[in-house]
């Protein structure tokens, strides 16, 4: 018993005290940490009455057992609800006392520490390059000694071979030893050297002192670019292996032999490159692989350029294609990182590879890039079948591209076969890309679809309907119906595509439609000899049943935004209508059907409108809240085309001047009333503002020129007519 009370005694103390420093650390504003928020989730108040309650209880009840059973039996009741009491009351309070502490330091000045910034280690950057300055300075040094000595004759040509030979052996051991010793930059630097000093001895002795032949010569410079691969490698040295490709590259120049032919000079080129290329390949250089890569091609073009290419082209170029093929093979084969050789590398060395291939002639250029394409259409099955989808894009898009610089390669006599073969091409990628998912396939057969059917709208232009030109544009039409079935079959499953959008594209291969119809149209008119006013009114009508008939697309469920482009092109088709003659410098024989078709224009425009104006077109509600605006392009175009046909009419049929002037005026004021009375009828303000303003303008040109162009007899018919019909419209104006 005495026990247990002396360890409650002591838990108070503690609480006691751990209140107190909470308290302390309040006042002097100090965060609050973990311990001290769990520490004070326990209340000191009522646990301490309970303490004292329960020790004054048990010191005055007796000894006895049974006595003490009870007694510890209602400590241990009381304690629990006391317990459970302050843990209540401790949460509360230490959730007031920490929104206290929080608000109080809200309202103080946030005070950030700053981080000491870094200082800049002046004594590492010139460990690292004060050993490549001195080494230079040192080299510049002992060259002027040389010469001092060379100039009085104390050095023969021998002596300086020699010379030179032992401090690549010098720097060699002091390199090895620094690198040893745990100053590797100092040591990479030092074996840099003996490569550079090497090659430049072995330089002197064969081009300026003819001491070595070029084999020899070349053995030994050989040798040296193979002593800093080694070194590269031992000591992992990226520096180390660009400075040995640099100089591995450079040495077939400096030794300029007469001896090597185009066959050596290729092959140690290529060996060089694949030696290389196994050590970044090996050690991950990254920046050695993409230096090789560029020192290759360099080093061909410049080879080529002064060497030339004729009796050495099958080399270089055989050369180019292993070079292409080990890369390709390392990259399929999964033996290369993908950080090493990205996949825009295998595009990069792809136009590389097809760029040399021109060096050949004609016949051996088509065998070569026929192989190319075929390689990589082999290749791009195999990733296929075996569902590699790291390769499945890359391969089949530069598959498409191989398929297509070997079509551009063919002779042809007619250019037509080549564009049929692209468009094909172009259309078969886009459907791989499709079915497999492939972006990068998408991609470029889009651009080479893309751009041969741009080719075919541009160039193509179809004057017999039996013609290589003719199959052209029928082809494109089909490929073009052919991918837009297969974007709205795999588009929206597998790419997520939004089925408007593609709804909307549609609208270009109606265009295209419309310019295949335009060709076709042309060359039946070419055969007739017709007048071009009538030509064009022919023309004019075709494209009006063709814009009828896509009209009526709406009907289908993709075929809304077709609807939508027809009348948008049949508006425009007007702006071309009334800018046509409707007579000709002939006979004026094909007056009626000009005129004919100028009004079945404006009938169909008329029907239009009430379409809209029902409601009867996709999206009603957006088009019928513009009906208005609808209408006065409606007004606008029936005038224009009213005035053209009356005075056309006045002209063919050699009407009198003043009637001409007369009925010109009867029906200016006809169509200002019928204006105002369909405003009216449907409340559309602007519609009766233009009939209002056309009333003002008939009375104008009634009292202006009428008077003045006509006799008095016409001049009274006119008036009275005028007079009568505007009273009878004004009494209907009154009556509303």
């Amino acid at each position: 018993m005495d026990e247990n009370i002396k360890k409650l005694v002591r838990r108070v103390e503690t609480l006691e005290e751990e209140v107190s420093t909470l308290k302390r650390k309040i006042a002097k504003m100090e965060p609050l940490s973990t311990a001290d928020i769990r520490k004070a989730e326990v209340k000191e108040s009522p646990q301490k009455t309970t303490v004292e309650q329960t020790g004054e209880r048990m010191t005055a009840e007796p000894e006895s057992k049974q006595t003490a059973a009870q007694t510890m039996a209602e400590l241990e009741d009381k304690q629990i609800v006391a317990q459970t009491t302050a843990e209540l009351e401790s949460k509360q309070t230490v959730a007031q006392t920490t929104a206290e502490l929080e608000s109080k330091q809200k309202a103080q000045p946030v005070q950030m520490k700053q981080e000491p910034k870094k200082e800049v280690d002046f004594e590492k950057i010139l460990g690292i390059w004060l050993p490549r300055v001195f080494m230079f300075i040192l080299l510049l040094g002992v060259l002027w000694g040389l010469k001092v000595g060379m100039d009085n004759g104390w050095i023969t040509y021998s002596v300086r071979i020699v010379m030179g030979y032992a401090s690549t052996i010098l720097l060699y051991y002091l390199g090895m030893r620094y690198v040893k010793g745990e100053k590797k930059l100092f040591g990479v630097t030092l074996l840099g050297g003996v490569i550079a000093l090497g090659i430049l001895t072995t330089f002197a002795a064969h081009y300026l002192y003819d001491y070595f032949h070029y084999m020899l010569a070349f053995i030994i410079g050989i040798f040296y670019i193979a002593l800093g691969l080694f070194l590269s490698k031992k000591t992992k040295s990226e520096t180390l292996t660009i400075f040995s490709a640099i100089a591995g590259f450079l040495l077939p120049f400096l030794l300029e032999g007469q001896g090597a032919t185009a066959l050596q000079f290729c092959l140690y080129i290529l060996l060089l490159f694949l030696s290389l290329f196994y050590v970044s390949l090996s050690e991950k250089h990254k920046i050695t692989f993409y230096v090789t890569f560029v020192l290759f091609h360099v080093t061909l073009m410049i080879y080529a350029n002064f060497a030339g290419t004729y009796g050495s082209e099958y080399i270089i170029v055989a050369t180019v294609l292993i070079q292409h093929i080990s890369l390709l093979t390392f990259y399929i084969r999964g033996l290369i990182s993908r950080q090493v050789f990205t996949e825009v590398l295998i595009y990069t060395n792809f136009v590389f590879a097809i760029s040399w291939i021109k060096l050949l002639i004609q016949p051996q250029e088509v065998v070569v890039y026929g192989l190319f394409a075929l390689l990589y259409i082999v290749l791009t099955a195999y990733v296929f079948s075996e569902k590699d989808r790291s390769l499945q894009g890359v391969l089949s898009a530069v598959a498409v591209f191989a398929t297509s610089v070997f079509i551009l390669s063919f002779q042809l006599e007619h250019i037509q076969v080549k564009l049929m073969l692209l468009l094909i091409n172009g259309a078969i990628g886009l459907w791989v890309g499709l079915y497999y998912a492939t972006k990068r396939t998408i991609v470029t057969s889009s651009i080479i679809y893309g751009i041969t059917a741009w080719t075919v709208i541009l160039t193509v232009y179809m004057e017999r309907f039996v013609s290589y030109d003719h199959l052209v544009w029928l082809l494109l039409l089909i490929t073009m119906g052919w991918i837009y079935h297969s974007i709205y079959r795999f588009g929206p499953n597998k790419f997520h595509l939004q089925v408007q959008k593609i709804d909307m594209s549609l609208m270009i291969g109606q265009i295209i439609s419309l310019l295949y119809i335009f060709h076709l149209t042309q060359i039946w008119l070419a055969q007739t000899y017709l007048p071009y006013e009538t030509e064009s009114h022919i023309q004019a009508l075709i494209f009006m049943a063709a814009l009828l008939f896509m009209y009526f697309a709406y009907k289908w469920k993709h075929g809304v935004y077709v609807t939508y482009a027809a009348v948008i092109e049949y508006l425009v088709l007007g702006l071309v209508i009334v800018s046509l003659p409707l007579t000709d410098d002939f006979l004026n024989q094909w007056f009626l059907f000009h005129l004919f078709v100028e009004i079945g224009y404006v009938f169909l425009l008329t029907c239009l409108f009430v379409i809209i104006f029902k409601g009867k077109l996709p999206n009603k509600e957006g088009l019928k809240a513009k009906a208005s605006a609808y209408f006065i392009a409606l007004q606008v175009t029936c005038f224009i085309f009213l005035n053209k046909w009356y005075f056309a009419i006045t002209n063919v049929y050699d009407w009198d001047r003043e009637y001409v002037f007369l009925v010109h005026t009867f029906l200016l004021f006809l169509f200002a009333f019928l204006s105002i009375s369909l405003g009216r009828k449907w409340n559309w303000k602007a519609v009766k503002i233009i009939g209002s303003l056309l009333i003002g303008f008939c009375l104008l040109k009634l009292f202006f020129i009428d008077l003045i162009n006509i006799s008095i007899i016409i001049r009274a018919i006119l008036f009275i007519i005028v007079g009568v019909v505007g009273l009878l419209y004004s009494r209907t104006l009154l009556k509303d």
